[in-house]
């Protein structure tokens, strides 16, 4: 707690980059819940610094520190999307040359983690559909073995009785369907998402032909 207290207020550039080391280093031992919660929100508060030493030493700790993370919860599974991706874009057309460097250095890493966060993220919203319906389907073998066992029905209430159960299981069933179905084209969409984000930096930066690029491709 000390150290994110002291580490917020630095001004000088030469103690910017030796706090994003110490982050660095913090986040080797730290939960994954300190490295979302607190180190990744300190990083990339410095892709906007004015030194260009900072800007780059802040996309090469933010990659470094979101490929240690091995678990998180649901509400961070589209952290890439909607969070580290608008917070790095910028960097593409970054003025500085030692900055575009670090980023197209750090891309690689960028896209395995916000690929690994998508296969985790999916993963675990099949794996509690497919429980829910081996909870349903539970529930539903344990009322029909009461309504065997019980006797004092009449013939048609227990006709009715078996109908209404019926339907009832065909919604289920049918609502169980269409979460996998939405869960397997969610996936398709956000996987040609990322697809395109990176596609469109590595396009960007082979092709680049502004006043601050190289002048080997202008």
């Amino acid at each position: 707690q000390v150290v994110f207290s002291a580490v917020r207020h630095v001004q000088r550039t030469s103690s910017k980059f030796v706090a994003l080391k110490l982050m660095h280093r913090i986040a080797l031992f730290s939960s994954d819940d300190i490295r979302l919660q607190r180190i990744v929100p300190f990083v990339t508060s410095l892709l906007q610094d004015s030194e260009p030493i900072v800007r780059a030493s802040s996309i090469s700790v933010l990659a470094s520190v979101l490929a240690t993370v091995t678990s998180f919860p649901p509400s961070d599974a589209q952290i890439f999307p909607k969070y580290v991706f608008k917070k790095v874009a910028h960097l593409i057309t970054d003025a500085s040359l030692i900055v575009r460097v670090a980023f197209a250095k750090n891309i690689a890493i960028l896209a395995e983690t916000a690929m690994r966060f998508l296969d985790i993220g999916h993963s675990v919203s099949l794996y509690e559909a497919v429980a829910g319906r081996q909870s349903l389907e539970s529930s539903g073998s344990k009322e029909e073995k009461t309504r065997t066992k019980s006797a004092i029905f009449s013939e048609e209430a227990a006709s009715l009785l078996n109908k209404e159960s019926a339907a009832s299981n065909d919604n289920q069933r049918d609502a169980t369907n269409t979460t996998t179905v939405t869960i397997r084209n969610t996936y398709d969409s956000d996987l040609a998402v990322l697809h395109e984000v990176v596609f469109r930096w590595m396009i960007h930066i082979t092709t680049d032909t502004s006043d601050h690029s190289s002048q080997s491709k202008q």
